[in-house]
């Protein structure tokens, strides 16, 4: 089956243009992702998208200008101005296919993963996840991070 993006309604926005997104992933399968809140939203407080059960996260190129060239912009990556989800992911099924020599591979367990997508003003946050959760916290991206890490 063909990759597809479909847009998440994650019940909040933040501001598409603000600098000072920092995405923090480790090798216990955490990632979070904070983002200044929209100009428009009263909560003042930052986002932070927090993933569970990570087998990847990235933010790279392209920017808000070169997204066209996305290999996923013709997939619906063109519709997405939020966050999207890919079904049928190129990306998930590379992650199982050279896990496979693993003497203990469970192919199951990639069947539960959702290759997230986040386009910025200047990159694009892919996270291969099983879960995502919406918090929200005080302060700079910085301190909003920790606080919702645990640091």
């Amino acid at each position: 089956m063909a990759e597809r993006v479909v847009a998440l309604d994650l019940g909040v926005k933040w501001d598409p243009n603000a600098p000072e997104a920092l995405l923090l992933s480790d090798d216990m399968g955490r990632a979070a992702l904070a983002l200044q809140a929209h100009h428009d939203d009263r909560d003042r407080r930052c986002v932070v998208l927090v993933w569970s059960i990570v087998h990847s996260a990235r933010m790279a190129d392209p920017s808000d200008e070169a997204i066209s060239g996305h290999r996923l912009y013709a997939c619906g990556l063109d519709e997405v101005l939020w966050a999207g989800s890919v079904q049928h992911s190129r990306d998930v099924q590379a992650l199982e296919t050279q896990n496979r020599v693993h003497p203990l591979h469970d192919p199951s367990r990639f069947e539960r993963l959702t290759h997230y997508v986040v386009p910025l003003k200047e990159c694009v946050v892919e996270v291969i996840a099983a879960d995502i959760t919406v918090h929200r916290s005080e302060g700079t991206t910085f301190s909003a991070l920790g606080k919702v890490w645990g640091g």
